[in-house]
């Protein structure tokens, strides 16, 4: 050998020799990761040949004269013997073809040629000064090299293609074909021939032949990742690097005669300057590059992306389970898709929403709580492939794989998705096959499982606002039964008076048949005290039977008008004015119309009976309005300048058998009036209060949602003092709150 002194330092040596020490690093990589692998012993005889090639060749550049070059590039060729041989070796292995007699044929003649290249003169015939440096020079007996690498590599090719053609799964298919394309890729570095045929060619072979390398340490050590489009998207972001390098190995010529601290200060600052800028602009190069490559791909995944945030405001459980299933099939196309969920009730996961499957099949799998595959699920907290476990790939024991593969397969499922909220499992999203058995790549599991996240997420606020609905309506029930209970007291209270009379009239009458005074005069108390009680009856009958609106488009002032055409009579003989203030062009909404009406004659008949002794003015205004929220409304005022209502009266009126008209006549008040307007304008999400001055009348105030469809015809409000609407509460606090006086 001979001293350092006797070498320059060559540029162009530089990324052979970083990438050979590289190639070398991958190589032990992989075989450390499985020592029994043959597949995994080739490749590193594979990577040690290029490693020798690339440092021996990186070595040679830096020689300054002949003898000391073609030392190196008789080493160098060496390593490229034996490529072609290592290569074909990996690939019949890893394609599992039994091929070990030709194998052992290559290698033998790999190391004659290795003999003949070191021992002949007529292999390396000598070396030729490029203007990148000293290239060896090979004779005639380098021709039987040529017969044996394009054999090898041709044969390897066709496997190649044979394999992908009878590969059956996404994950084997996808590594034939990633290999495959970096195997074409690598043909390129047979571009180094030429120049060692006297060709003045720049031999760049060494980036094509490393990037081989590299894929296949991906392909093996990295199976789900296999997928040429990131790949590439990734790879194509470094392609600013290139012309950086030729920049470099364009001006070190000019550089050359600067002293070693400058020109290495040069090289430094520049490579400072490159990376700053490299770094603010590669991620939108990345983006860029991803919609122009691969379009399809970046529209689904921002789909997929924009309805993973949007999802979680959707509170329909049933639609949003719906929406899950029919995006997912949409944006990726997959054919077979299931949504299990966790029933409370069974104590298992039961199917919610499928599309491509056999619902009957995917119905009867029953899976509980406590089996292993949910607690797979739950302890690993991420995508789950059912084809690593069958290839081995998923570091479970064969048992547990086993397990996870029967139940996957009853599922009809090759992906599973597990939605995790903290430390519960509330369910899981099964996929099949992607089209055209593409594979699901890395970045699709992580979009999937950050879908996953929220889709749990919002299933779980969906769930707990069911709960929620579920929860008000048997609140609201109990607080009907409450009222009930009430009811059952002030009726037998009410009913116990005319019960009497009428009892004592029967006891008298066969003694006082013949009293006509009597029959007359206590006849009619009887007759009044039976109409009290029928009154009494129906109106308990209407308070107590559940009064589900039928909505349909109306207007209000058409309604209005109608009642108050009933009441004209009956005020006018009472001394009573009624006075419309009705708002012109008003929307007509969708409303219970028998309903309302009921509502605005019971408020009527109340204001009209507050004002008999004196006489007055009954004034019903509509109008429409405007939340601060932008919600629109209409408004009904209905007021009376009767006697008022108390101030501690106030708050207790639309509590069931609470009432303020105590005079034994035929229209004394049962207190269930005030009640059922509450309930009837509740159930149209509504709101209703009242405001009274005593001596100065009372003022009753209907807000009613404006909607004009059908399909968006209120829904019923929860039954809240006053109508207002309540913001989403925890269950917990919900029934904390006392429901005895809040009405229907």
């Amino acid at each position: 050998m001979y001293p350092m002194s006797t070498y320059e330092l060559n540029i162009h040596a530089i990324p052979m020799l970083l990438m050979g020490i590289v190639t070398l690093g991958l190589g032990i990589l992989v075989c450390r990761s499985n020592r029994q692998s043959a597949a995994h012993r080739h490749f590193l005889v594979l990577c040690g040949s290029i490693a020798l090639w690339l440092i021996a060749t990186s070595i040679g550049l830096c020689a300054t004269t002949p003898d000391q070059a073609l030392v190196w590039y008789k080493l160098d060729n060496v390593g490229v013997m034996y490529i072609s041989v290592a290569f074909y070796a990996f690939s019949a292995e890893f394609l599992q073809f039994r091929r070990r007699r030709s194998i052992w044929l290559g290698y033998g003649l790999s190391t004659l040629l290795s003999a003949t290249v070191l021992l002949s003169q007529d292999f390396v015939v000598g070396v030729r000064q490029y203007w990148w440096g000293y290239f060896p020079q090979w004779g005639a007996a380098s021709a039987p090299f040529f017969v044996v690498f394009f054999a090898y590599m041709a044969t390897a090719f066709t496997d190649y293609l044979r394999a992908f053609r009878t590969a059956t799964t996404p994950i084997r298919r996808q590594q034939i074909k990633f290999v495959l394309s970096a195997f074409v890729i690598a043909y390129l570095g047979s571009v180094d021939f030429f120049p060692a045929l006297g060709y003045d060619l720049y031999p760049f072979g060494y980036i094509p032949i490393f990037l081989l390398t590299v894929v296949v340490t991906t392909a093996i050590l990295r199976y789900r990742l296999l997928d040429a489009a990131p790949f590439v998207s990734v790879s194509a972001t470094y392609l600013p690097v290139i012309p950086f390098a030729l920049l470099l190995i364009f001006l070190a010529p000019a550089l050359g005669n600067l002293e070693p601290a400058a020109f290495a200060g040069i090289l430094v600052l520049m490579t400072v300057a490159f990376t700053i800028l490299y770094a603010a602009f590669q991620p939108r190069l990345q983006t860029a590059l991803n919609k122009a490559l691969f379009p399809s791909r970046y529209d689904a995944y921002n789909t997929l992306t924009r309805f993973s945030h949007a999802m979680v405001m959707n509170l329909d459980l049933v639609n949003l389970q719906t929406e899950i299933v029919h995006t997912l099939q949409t944006v990726m196309g997959i054919e077979k898709i299931s949504l299990f969920l966790f029933e409370k009730e069974q104590g298992r996961y039961g199917l919610k929403v499928s599309h491509g499957i056999d619902k009957d099949k995917a119905k009867a799998v029953q899976i509980t709580s406590h089996e292993p595959f949910i607690d797979f699920l739950l302890k690993h907290d991420r995508p789950i492939v059912k084809e690593e476990f069958q290839r081995g790939l998923g570091g479970q024991e064969d048992t547990d794989a086993s397990t996870l593969i029967e139940t996957l397969t009853t599922m009809d499922a090759e992906v599973c998705i597990p939605l995790t909220n903290k430390t519960r499992l509330i369910g899981f999203v099964n996929l099949g096959h992607k089209p055209a058995l593409e594979i699901y790549t890395q970045d699709d599991l992580d979009l999937l499982g950050s879908l996953a996240d929220n889709a749990a997420i919002a299933l779980d606020n969906a769930t707990l606002y069911d709960d929620w609905k579920r929860s008000q309506l048997l609140i609201r029930r109990a607080d009907r039964l409450r009222s009930l209970e009430t009811i059952a007291g002030g009726f037998a209270h009410e009913v116990r008076n005319p019960l009497t009379s009428i009892k004592t009239f029967i006891q008298l009458v066969p003694t006082r048949r013949d009293d006509p005074e009597f029959l007359d005069g206590f006849g009619s108390v009887v007759a009044d005290d039976l109409a009290r009680i029928e009154r009494l009856i129906e109106e308990i009958l209407d308070y107590a039977r559940y009064m589900k609106p039928k909505f349909s488009l109306e207007s209000i002032n058409e309604i209005v008008t109608s009642c108050l055409h009933f009441m004209d009579v009956k005020a006018s003989s009472l001394g009573v004015v009624i006075e419309k203030q009705l708002a012109e062009e008003l929307s007509s909404i969708m409303v219970d119309r028998q309903q309302i009406k009921q509502v605005l004659m019971n408020l009527a008949l109340n204001a009209i009976d507050a004002m008999k002794a004196n006489g007055g003015r009954l004034t019903v205004v509509t109008r429409q309005l405007t939340g601060t929220d932008g919600t629109r409304w209409i408004q009904i005022e209905v007021s009376d300048s009767g006697c008022g209502i108390a101030p501690e009266d106030l708050p207790h009126i639309f509590d069931p058998f609470f009432t303020t008209k105590h005079e034994s006549t035929e229209h004394v008040g049962t207190g269930l009036g005030l009640s059922i307007v509450h309930q009837i304008i509740q159930e149209h999400a509504g709101r209703v209060e009242a405001r009274s001055v005593v001596g100065q009348g009372t003022t009753f105030i209907l807000t009613l949602p404006e909607k004009t469809a059908q399909d968006s015809a209120p829904a019923p409000a929860s039954p809240i003092r006053q109508g207002t609407l309540i913001p989403f509460p925890t269950i917990a606090s919900l029934l904390q709150r006392p429901t005895g006086t809040e009405g229907p």
